[in-house]
């Protein structure tokens, strides 16, 4: 509960307390309340207090203390619960140049507006009658909590006080790493954003060091949003190594770390509950799941910004609507190491090989081939049921003694399984799209069985083949689509990863 047991009562004092009706009718509810509240039996320390101070109007101030406490939830839209939760007596707040009230929905020009995910379609809006007043709310982004036009919202924006020196990262870069990180730091500064748009294992995290380090010595709010929390996870240790002395709020759906930094790191889940707070935001893998196409999740990382605030896109896939935000496109064609992507080939199958009713000569000869040449092998499946099927399927099939093992999203032993992969203790590892991003292997080659399933998308078949060759002593090997239809995102997936390969070729940054 808030301070202590029984505290629903506290909450509904600060409800009327910030709700738009006249002085009388508040004290009416106000008794009503503390009627109710003695009704109820069991007491609560803090209720009394707060009573009294609304009631007769006593205005506090806030320490340096309970400034320094409130510092760390800086940017957020906070609730009446969501303080209350912190243990904050809210009147406190009232007269505190740092924290601000706003209303979560506003009506503009016909339209309502909503501040948190930037709705403006009034589908999306829901609204109801109560004592006269138009209450007007968000479904789009309901799933944060509710936000609407009567209550107030309270953000709380103090300066930071960490001066702490940061080391500039020796990380060396490319030529064309160097020149992406230049256009990029320049474009910042000019307000103007950027899309990143480079191929799987260009080095795309090492562009934006530059970027980060201006912001944190010139005393900008910076933040790298990620869709996945293990990403968030993978980056935090990261800067941390390369940047010696930086501090760094984390923030997923495991993990809420607060420290007094400029820097975040999080989940594009946990962006959207920042309001108009940060100078610069990167949002990386912006075509991944959940982030991309949830309109409330990206026009949620444009409301977090502050008026001229600047946005940085990373992508190897980027959507059109991506594409339409930003004022530049920097195209990096080739993988760090200078080698070109390795592009998919294609082999069909009949459609009974993927109900495992008949089998496949194709699949065993090439896992067979890989084996032999002692490498690994990942293979894709696009639903979880396939896993176990396909496991079973192989374990029949193929004679010689070969580790397969399986992995997806719930597997309680993920971390574990994908950990054994890494140390060559598994041979051939089975998995779901889980894999096709944020993971890099040696001596790897790639298979995807059902290639032509309709969860495969173009963006998906582009990371799955991102996912061979990026290491410079191993800079080739082999991808396989296997289908019993070359579908419109294979062949788009392929077109691409060409594209890419001749724009490379084009610009002679190849190796040869």
């Amino acid at each position: 509960m808030f301070f202590e047991e029984n505290c629903e009562f506290i909450e509904a004092l600060y409800c009327v307390y910030y709700c738009d009706i006249d002085d009388d009718k508040k004290l009416e509810y106000y008794k009503n309340i503390y009627n109710d509240y003695l009704k109820f039996g069991k007491r609560n320390k803090d209720f009394v207090e707060i009573y009294n101070d609304i009631v007769t109007g006593a205005v506090y101030t806030l320490d340096d203390s309970n400034l320094e406490f409130l510092k760390k939830y800086n940017g957020l839209l906070l609730s009446i619960s969501d303080l209350l939760r912190l243990k904050i007596k809210i009147h406190y707040l009232d007269y505190n140049p740092y924290i601000n009230k706003l209303l979560g929905v506003l009506n503009q020009k016909k339209n309502y507006y909503c501040i948190r995910c930037g709705n403006t379609d009034n589908k999306l809006f829901y609204s109801y009658k109560n004592n006269d007043k138009k209450i007007v709310y968000c479904m789009r982004c309901i799933e944060f909590g509710k936000i609407d036009n009567y209550l107030p919202r309270f953000q709380i924006n103090i300066p930071t006080s960490n001066t702490k020196r940061i080391e500039k990262p020796r990380t060396k870069l490319s030529i064309i790493q160097k020149k992406a990180s230049e256009v990029v730091l320049d474009n910042s500064k000019k307000n103007k954003n950027t899309l990143v748009w480079a191929v799987c294992g260009a080095g795309k995290t090492e562009i934006v060091y530059e970027l980060v380090y201006d912001a944190i010595t010139s005393n900008k709010r910076i933040c790298i949003a990620i869709p996945r929390k293990d990403v968030v996870k993978e980056l935090k240790s990261r800067f941390a190594k390369d940047f010696e002395g930086i501090d760094i709020n984390v923030l997923h759906g495991d993990e809420k770390s607060y420290v007094d930094s400029n820097f975040y790191i999080m989940t594009t889940h946990q962006l959207i509950k920042y309001y108009n707070y940060f100078d610069i935001v990167i949002i990386d893998e912006v075509d991944a799941f959940p982030y991309a196409g949830d309109e409330c999740l990206e026009e949620g990382a444009l409301s977090s910004l502050v008026e001229n605030g600047v946005l940085v896109y990373l992508s190897a896939t980027p959507s059109k609507k991506i594409k339409s935000y930003v004022d530049e496109i920097i195209k990096i064609p080739i993988r760090y190491h200078g080698y070109l992507l390795p592009v998919p080939k294609i082999k069909k199958e009949s459609n009974k090989v993927f109900l495992f009713e008949k089998n496949s000569e194709i699949l065993k000869r090439y896992i067979l081939t890989v084996i032999k040449k002692q490498r690994r092998l990942l293979i894709f499946v696009p639903v979880i049921a396939m896993c176990q099927n396909l496991k079973m399927y192989l374990d029949e099939n193929i004679e010689e003694d070969i580790q397969i093992d399986y992995v997806y999203s719930e597997d309680s032993d993920r971390e574990g399984k994908i950990q054994k992969f890494y140390n060559y203790q598994t041979d051939i590892l089975i998995t779901t799209t889980i894999l096709e991003r944020g993971v890099t292997f040696d001596y790897l080659d790639v298979l995807v069985f059902d290639a032509g399933h309709k969860n495969f998308t173009k963006e998906s078949l582009i990371q799955i083949s991102g996912r061979v060759g990026r290491k410079a002593h191993d800079n080739n090997g082999d991808i396989l689509f296997l289908t019993d239809e070359v579908t419109k995102n294979i062949k788009q997936a392929i077109k691409e990863i060409k594209y890419m390969n001749e724009l490379a070729k084009y610009r002679k940054l190849n190796k040869e």
